[in-house]
């Protein structure tokens, strides 16, 4: 797409965005920007296609509960217990309720309501708490919904929870797990580690069988990753929280022999970006079953 096309079209959405557009009208034109083609929606094939339906059509505000980072922690007790679970220090629903004087030195701070609401703390004797206090009450008046129209998000409501600080999950040699679940089985996981700016990346099947792009990709193809000693567990965990969603991502953590689990995720990027394994476009979208 040249320059004044995509100009053009950025210029559109936000008229849109300022109309009130409906969010399927704002998700196509985000959808175009993104890779240069319409989605179909009307008889989705691929797996963004059919991962953009979902979002706009089947997991909706009711859903809500799995994707609040204070709300999930029951959902995830239930299913497959609370040792899973990083330990909190609590919950608010304003800024002024933290008293800063009683966290320990370290401790990480999150929006409930979205992705990339963080505030990682090493030292607290380093932190500014006027400056930090500014930057939460800015994610507390955000509106997660609205980034990708993910109706998903409309209704959780703006908090922030407080967490035990890992050195582990912090590191930039740390591995994210992240099952790709389609009809309550997980079928594929995608790792990945950054270190020193440098991503690395892989694909594995349930066997441990590594999938590589068509195309060379460095990250890619570069990248080979030891199975972890509780793999299977982690298996079973993923199929556990999967349970019953037509599709669902399940990111988890392996620190030493302990699993800790990350998020649920629904729409990865949002669900605007195609996969750069060609195959997958294809072949997730056939695992998706929609609903007639």
């Amino acid at each position: 797409m040249n320059f004044f096309k995509r100009k053009f079209y950025k210029t559109y959405l936000s008229l849109l965005e300022f109309l009130g557009a409906s969010d399927e009208e704002i998700t196509k034109i985000q959808y175009f920007l993104k890779n240069n083609k319409k989605p179909n929606l009307s008889d989705p094939k691929e797996f963004m296609e059919k991962t953009l339906w979902l979002k706009l059509y089947y997991y909706t505000e009711n859903y809500g509960k799995f994707v609040d980072k204070f709300e999930v922690r029951d959902y995830v007790e239930e299913k497959i217990g609370k040792q899973y679970l990083n330990d909190i220090f609590g919950i608010y629903d304003s800024v002024s309720e933290i008293n800063f004087d009683a966290l320990p030195n370290q401790f990480v701070i999150k929006g409930t309501h979205g992705s990339g609401y963080n505030v990682i703390v090493k030292d607290k004797n380093e932190l500014n708490i006027d400056k930090t206090k500014k930057k939460l009450n800015q994610f507390l008046t955000e509106k997660y919904y609205y980034k990708f129209r993910e109706a998903i998000y409309k209704n959780v409501k703006p908090r922030l929870i407080i967490e035990k600080y890992i050195s582990e999950i912090d590191s930039d040699a740390l591995i994210d797990y992240k099952f790709h679940c389609f009809n309550g089985k997980p079928e594929y996981v995608y790792l990945q580690k950054n270190k020193s700016k440098d991503i690395t990346k892989c694909f594995y099947d349930m066997n441990w069988n590594k999938v590589l792009p068509e195309k060379f990709i460095p990250a890619f193809h570069n990248s080979d990753f030891k199975k972890p000693d509780n793999f299977d567990e982690m298996i079973r965990i993923a199929e556990k929280l999967c349970e019953g969603f037509l599709f669902l991502r399940v990111d988890l953590y392996s620190i030493g022999d302990k699993i800790i689990f990350g998020e649920l995720t629904f729409f990865s990027n949002g669900g605007l970006i195609r996969s750069s394994i060609e195959r997958f476009n294809k072949e997730f979208g056939e695992l998706i079953k929609l609903p007639n």
